[in-house]
């Protein structure tokens, strides 16, 4: 019975090795940057009128678009990405309070982080200090306290929104792959999260700073904030994947309220969110160790 326990640890040990391989190997071979970057620019192409029409038509009904929530009727949108990145009707989302759900979506989960380490499935970890700074130089004694992750689907609102009034006068890009993020995808890729493209926004506050990553995926062709001119995610290997990560000092610290707009998805993709120690204390969060809906503006804690 020994030998039996003994070769079955070694088995799964081996599988554990085979599926790193397996998934390190393939993002190195399989063009997921280029897909994505080709999927965008597809995405933002304009047909004349009634095909247009037809087309955004079939993808909301394909993929179950509310659009009685959009700011415009189906006619006004000239492209899929028009429609995808819809702004909604003044009043369709309610801030219920601070701090709020940055997104429309999925929460998979919210809770404390142990030493900076965040859950991301059943056996697999990930540093929230990675995932906000990669090989950048971090805060000395950064203690990153709480986090919460919304997953967006194609059919969701795609706008980012601030959890939290605060200033916000950093912002980071990290060029990464574009690895799937639904649910197969986060049970099985190895550190997903901090290998993929991400937008980074410090936002900050008397009491402490709150971090929120947007995490690129396959296929989100574009990510923008309109706090950076002529800023677009994935445009291409030869654009700003080859430089490297970069720290955007914006002039002046932007005052930001409650549920104000931070950027946009271009399709679905992921939003993280951590606060650091003395930020969290502020607050009796909430905890979510299985999946539910969100909302944009719903509370997901209330002042301690």
């Amino acid at each position: 019975m020994r030998k039996w326990r003994i070769n079955d640890a070694k088995s799964k040990t081996e599988g554990i090795k085979m599926k790193d391989f397996f998934f390190d190997g393939l993002g190195r071979v399989v063009p997921m940057n280029i897909v994505s970057f080709v999927t965008g620019a597809a995405s933002r192409v304009k047909l004349p009128g009634p095909l247009n029409k037809a087309l955004c038509q079939s993808f909301a009904a394909s993929f179950g678009i509310d659009m009685s929530e959009a700011e415009f009727d189906i006619e006004s949108y000239k492209s899929i990405e028009d429609l995808f990145t819809r702004k909604l009707k003044e009043g369709a989302r309610a801030i219920e309070g601070e701090p709020c759900s940055p997104a429309d979506g999925i929460l998979s989960i919210a809770g404390p982080a142990v030493n900076n380490t965040a859950i991301q499935a059943k056996g697999l970890n990930y540093s929230l200090v990675e995932l906000m700074f990669g090989e950048l130089k971090a805060p000395e004694d950064l203690n990153l306290a709480y986090y919460a992750t919304v997953y967006l689907a194609p059919h969701n609102y795609h706008r980012v929104h601030s959890p939290i009034a605060a200033k916000l006068k950093t912002i980071r890009y990290f060029p990464g792959e574009l690895w799937p993020v639904n649910r197969p995808s986060v049970r099985w890729t190895p550190k997903l999260f901090t290998r993929n493209e991400r937008l980074v926004f410090d936002l900050e506050t008397e009491h402490g700073t709150l971090y929120l990553a947007m995490v690129g995926a396959l296929n989100v062709g574009r990510m923008v904030t309109p706090f950076l001119d002529d800023f677009a995610s994935n445009r291409g290997r030869a654009n700003l994947l080859s430089k490297g990560p970069q720290t955007f000092e914006l002039p002046e610290a932007h005052d930001i309220v409650c549920g104000g707009e931070l950027g946009t998805f271009m399709l679905g993709s992921t939003v993280i969110i951590a606060f650091d120690e003395s930020l969290a204390k502020r607050y009796r969060m909430q905890q979510a160790w299985s999946s539910r809906p969100i909302r944009m503006g719903e509370n997901l804690g209330s002042p301690s």
